[in-house]
């Protein structure tokens, strides 16, 4: 699984930055347009966002409901995708199926348990038979062996022992450490007796497994007396949040792109029909992906505002952040790059960037140079500038030749961030990939967003 072997390196590797998390999370994200549709839909969704607060960038996204929990959504996402075109497509499914289900579950009853951290035990949860979905994914001629010896009525382990060599809980444990995956999941494979954190994922586990014989059969009774013990829940009130559950996760395997393993998901005799399998947005959630750009660019512009009124000392970076987001998603550039000046005050540096292909070029340019670059002649605007014809007089002269081989010469906007007399960098924002032509409403957003960086800025003096 190569893809989402890289993704959750990159992924963990962002967390564990703390000087760039949130940007390199965002980074990570929003190269993959699929994976930034799915995150801040999921993001909007009542089962994340009890407020309902309207996200339109995932930088907000990571503000509101936190860097941890952004994380596991991207991961999960990642991991269904990789798995939905396997080739045992059927036992893949059913494992999606009992994954999600077990996790929705083990959540649940993490609250209920008043666990400080429930997103780490769904994801715990969702990963416990990682094992089993990886084997599947590329068993072949084994995989028939052993559905095989299964049939015939040999216990899972003990055909798992006779036709691998051992079993397939311990495959899920080495790619869990070998792909860095958490300390809570390497707990829930390692555990040998009850109780503690992984006890929690355990119930989930069980009630799922147990489940998909049938709600009433007494495997799932008896699960569903034992979780009935650890929150000290009546069964009844317990058997609705059970029941509420199982209706959850059929929604949430259609957000996550998984709807087709929702007839592998057990459901309570009293829920009714399976609802809308088909992915669709539920009434009163917010698909940001179906939205105008115009109608983003507003939202946006409204969630800084409310960072700025909602502290007299905004955290500049994250405004920052939100600002090279919405250039970079709302307004549709290719590349945006924030480049801020050095403790000398000599030299201005790249410091965070969206859409390069590959390693983007380390922008490195004197704050003053004669004759003046690009960068420099930014540096001294008042505002932002368009550059509408980089070829011609009098833009060519500032595209010198460490500008081209840095950010090449194309059509661009660029603004310079700070007050006048205390500039400390500049935004850059160009559409050189596509060679869209800019437009006057793209200027008109990229001089809006800017603005408020320049506010966050002063109100930070």
């Amino acid at each position: 699984m190569p893809i989402f072997s890289r993704t959750v390196q990159a992924l963990n590797e962002a967390i564990e930055d703390r000087r760039s998390g949130v940007l390199e999370l965002s980074r990570i994200i929003l190269e993959d347009p699929t994976l930034t549709a799915k995150i801040l839909k999921l993001s909007n969704t009542p089962y994340y966002n009890p407020g309902r607060q309207k996200l339109a960038t995932v930088t907000r996204a990571i503000v509101l409901i936190g860097l941890q929990v952004v994380r596991d959504l991207a991961l999960a996402c990642v991991f269904i995708e990789s798995l939905l075109a396997a080739h045992n497509r059927e036992q893949v499914r059913r494992h999606i199926a009992h994954a999600l289900h077990a996790a929705v579950q083990a959540k649940s009853i993490a609250i209920m348990a008043n666990d400080p951290e429930p997103e780490e035990i769904f994801i715990a949860a969702l990963l416990h038979n990682i094992g089993h979905i990886v084997f599947w994914c590329f068993a072949e001629k084994q995989g028939e062996e052993l559905a095989t010896l299964i049939d015939h009525g040999l216990p899972q382990d003990q055909a798992e022992r006779q036709v691998l060599g051992f079993r397939l809980r311990q495959l899920g444990a080495a790619l869990s450490r070998r792909w860095k995956l958490g300390g809570l999941l390497d707990e829930v494979f390692a555990a040998t007796h009850s109780g503690g954190r992984p006890e929690l994922v355990r119930l989930g586990c069980e009630l799922a497994e147990n489940a998909e014989g049938g709600w009433q059969n007494p495997s799932a009774q008896a699960a569903i007396r034992r979780i009935a013990e650890l929150p000290q829940r009546e069964h009844d009130e317990l058997l609705a949040k059970l029941e509420l559950n199982a209706r959850n996760t059929v929604k949430l395997a259609a957000q996550f792109g998984a709807g087709d393993c929702t007839p592998y998901l057990p459901i309570f005799p009293s829920a009714g029909p399976r609802g809308d399998e088909s992915g669709a947005t539920a009434p009163g959630e917010l698909a940001p992906e179906a939205e105008k750009d115009g109608t983003r660019l507003v939202q946006v512009l409204h969630d800084i505002s409310v960072l700025l009124a909602a502290d007299s000392t905004p955290k500049l970076t994250i405004v920052l952040e939100l600002v090279l987001e919405g250039c970079y998603r709302t307004l549709g550039m290719d590349r945006v790059l924030l480049a801020l000046m050095d403790p000398g005050r000599k030299l201005v540096r790249d410091t965070a960037a969206l859409g390069w292909s590959g390693e983007r070029p380390l922008l490195l340019e004197p704050i003053s140079s004669v004759p003046p670059s690009l960068v420099s002649h930014a540096l001294e605007q008042s505002q932002a500038i368009w550059i509408k014809t980089p070829e011609a007089p009098p833009y060519a002269a500032l595209y010198t030749p460490a500008i081209i081989r840095q950010l090449g010469r194309q059509e661009c906007l660029i603004a310079p961030i700070g007050l006048t007399r205390r500039i400390i960098g500049l935004i850059y924002a160009d559409r050189a990939m596509t060679g869209r032509p800019l437009r006057q409403d793209d200027f008109d957003g990229f001089r809006q967003l800017t603005m408020q960086a320049n506010i966050a800025f002063k109100l930070c003096q």
